[in-house]
């Protein structure tokens, strides 16, 4: 799912409405509260908040390539169940 040039989120279930809405949802409080939304403080912080949401197990993994680092751009991976196993 693309949610801006800076930033790129797959949602693991994708199929699920509810959590869906929920990731949409830190994502967009983690940009309003200003924290860099590529760096790992906002995706650690958006972690909590689905977590706060009903999501305990959720978690949010924060990759970059060296090129998305120079772009300022990154990827999340947002799991609803924990890591993968």
């Amino acid at each position: 799912m693309a949610t801006g040039v800076d930033l790129r989120i797959r949602i693991e279930p994708w199929d699920d409405p509810a959590f869906v809405r929920a990731v949409e949802a830190a994502r967009d409080q983690v940009r309003a509260e200003g924290l860099t939304i590529n760096g790992p403080k906002a995706a650690a912080h958006a972690e909590a908040l689905l977590r706060a949401a009903g999501y305990p197990m959720a978690c949010i993994n924060c990759d970059r390539t060296v090129e998305e680092a120079l772009t300022h751009t990154a990827r999340w991976t947002v799991r609803r169940d924990g890591p993968a196993t």
